[in-house]
């Protein structure tokens, strides 16, 4: 029993609460290194590129509609902050809202699909 441990689920946050209605977070981060070779030296090295993150989430629709006017987030392309928390870790990511899609399936709820690209703030 003591060999059990319990895992909690993560939670995603846009401004200044919690999202409710999100599912199917992920976090993608890169910093787009590459490897260097020269005419002698095959894998001489490495250079570093600049640091990307992306941010992909599902977000259900209930009968009250959108938690978020999304749409109007992507149109707008204003700056904004999610905070990715797990346990022991907050991930701060600055960015904007680059794709939203709807879909209406037959048989499961409205959902929405979200892209958000940035860079994590330090």
């Amino acid at each position: 029993m003591a060999d059990t441990k319990y895992y909690p689920k993560g939670r995603i946050a846009l401004g200044s609460g919690d999202l409710i209605d999100v599912t199917n977070v992920k976090v993608d981060t890169t910093n787009n290194s590459k490897q260097v070779h020269t005419l002698r030296k095959k894998g001489a090295g490495i250079t570093m590129g600049t640091e990307e993150t992306t941010v992909t989430y599902d977000a259900v629709i209930s009968e009250d509609g959108p938690e978020r006017d999304y749409f109007a987030l992507v149109k707008s392309g204003l700056i904004k902050q999610l905070r990715i928390k797990v346990p022991t870790k907050t991930i701060s990511v600055n960015g904007i809202y680059k794709d939203v899609g709807l879909e209406l399936p037959l048989d499961d709820s409205i959902k929405e699909s979200l892209t958000f690209i940035g860079h994590m703030t330090d």
